[in-house]
C-alpha cells in the first residue's frame, strides 16, 4: 500500500514539475515574457531576443538604451515586461 502511494504522489509531483513552464508565461500576467535566457543583443538597432519559455521560441524586444545596458547575454531565466505597441513589443523592465 506504502509503495502505490508512495509511486502516485511521485507521479503528481513529476507532472506538477514538468507542466509549470508551460504555464510560466501565463502565470506572469498581462505584458509579461518569462525566457529562458537572452540568445542576442543588437545595441545599433535597439533591440534584444530571449527564448521564450512557454513556446520555446524566440521573442525579439525593442528597447531603451539605458535598459539594454541592463541586458545580460547567457544562460539563466528573465521576466521582460513590456507593452505592445500595433505588434511592437516594447520592453519596459527586465529582471534576471
Amino acid at each position: 500500500m506504502r509503495i502505490r502511494l508512495f509511486s502516485v504522489v511521485a507521479v503528481l509531483l513529476f507532472l506538477i514539475v514538468m507542466s509549470s513552464p508551460v504555464f510560466a508565461c501565463s502565470m506572469a500576467g498581462e505584458g509579461k515574457h518569462v525566457g529562458k535566457q537572452v540568445t542576442a543583443v543588437d545595441a545599433d538597432a535597439g533591440t534584444f531576443t530571449i527564448i521564450d519559455i512557454q513556446s520555446s521560441g524566440p521573442i525579439q524586444f525593442s528597447a531603451s538604451k539605458d535598459l539594454l545596458l541592463k541586458v545580460n547575454e547567457g544562460p539563466g531565466p528573465v521576466l521582460v515586461s513590456y507593452e505592445d505597441k500595433d505588434g511592437e513589443l516594447i520592453a519596459t523592465e527586465i529582471t534576471y
